[in-house]
């Protein structure tokens, strides 16, 4: 699966470095940057969704509180619909505010609210450099990470500062199987892509519990020497595991749902279920949620919790950190919640 939920036809084929623990992809055709110039959905649309909002919101309470004092201009590479501009405007009233993405639908959308944007990348930019360039959730997904943070450090002052956020690989979790993930980082691979692109990591930070695994590196223009040491800093035998648990997950998820069940949930985790476990998706006649005011999942309807039926198995379609939690509201009203966390997680 992908990161816009589509289901792409080509093995994940993930494989981790024996000596530092990087977790990498090969780009392909289907997976690789050619991925987001057309068609891609995940900000395919107006900002100002309720969920997506909430979440906006959390990344720009996260990075302004980093950032401190307001910036003049602030670039965000990879801002897809401008939804997180528009969250930070909201700190940072008088700042300057622009976003590049490949992704030409949803700079189209970004741009009716008002925003300064294009398609394309960061060297693209207007002249005159930002005091801070911003790249939520993007290198991941780049072929050539350290080209990327060249691109940033080409597009800041000569105070300028970096931010760069992306998923936290110290444990295994749930971005290691999206296919356009080509890279997996712990803060240690991070660390040291910044300094080979000529940046030195100021500060480092974690994400909210809101907003899950993610980390956030603040860094500034440097010239740093040396090689950072990335000896023992990743579990590899781990990060194995887990990808094989999750090869084996949909034949031992088989044996506790029977047709017909009720998925909960309709974010990643559900199209997670219903890429790596197709057997087990097969058995589902519909999603529920708290709120359905999305219509469709994918192929299902989304049906009110009230029409759920008593004896029909309820499926968890959350994050496993969140099942335990969700399974216990849920079954002080359906007596057969099935929850898999156990099945991928040693957690």
């Amino acid at each position: 699966m992908v990161s816009d939920w589509r289901i792409v036809p080509e093995p994940l084929a993930r494989f981790v470095c024996d000596a530092c623990g990087l977790a990498q992809r090969e780009p392909t055709e289907i997976a690789g940057q050619s991925l987001y110039a057309s068609g891609y959905g995940l900000y395919a649309h107006a900002p100002g969704g309720v969920r997506e909002s909430v979440r906006q919101d959390e990344y720009a309470r996260w990075i302004s509180r980093v950032a401190g004092q307001s910036p003049s201009r602030v670039i965000d590479v990879g801002c897809g619909n401008g939804s997180l501009l528009l969250a930070l405007r909201e700190h940072w009233p008088h700042t300057e505010l622009l976003g590049c993405d490949l992704a030409a639908e949803s700079v189209a959308h970004g741009a009716e609210h008002g925003l300064r944007l294009w398609q394309g990348t960061v060297d693209d930019a207007p002249a005159g450099g930002a005091d801070l360039v911003i790249a939520v959730n993007v290198i991941e997904h780049t072929s050539d990470p350290v080209g990327f943070l060249q691109g940033l450090r080409r597009a800041m002052t000569d105070e300028g500062r970096a931010i760069v956020i992306c998923p936290d690989g110290s444990t295994p979790n749930l971005e290691l199987l999206f296919a356009d993930h080509l890279f997996s980082f712990a803060p240690a691979h991070l660390a040291a892509l910044l300094v080979r692109a000529g940046l030195a990591p100021v500060t480092a930070d974690r994400a909210p519990d809101a907003l899950g695994a993610f980390q956030m590196v603040v860094a500034r223009r440097d010239d740093p020497m040396g090689v950072f040491d990335l000896s023992a800093r990743v579990d590899v035998g781990s990060r194995r595991t887990y990808l094989e648990r999750w090869r084996q997950l949909d034949g031992r998820l088989l044996e506790r749902v029977q047709a017909p069940a009720v998925c909960f949930g309709a974010g990643e985790a559900a199209g997670l279920l219903r890429a790596y476990a197709p057997r087990t998706w097969r058995c589902i006649r519909a999603c529920t949620a708290d709120d359905v005011s999305a219509g469709m999942f994918g192929a299902l309807p989304m049906i009110p919790l009230s029409d759920v039926q008593r004896d029909e198995a309820v499926l968890l379609g959350v994050r496993p950190s969140d099942q335990p939690r969700v399974a216990e509201r849920l079954r002080q009203r359906f007596p057969y919640v099935v929850a898999w966390y156990d099945l991928v997680d040693d957690q």
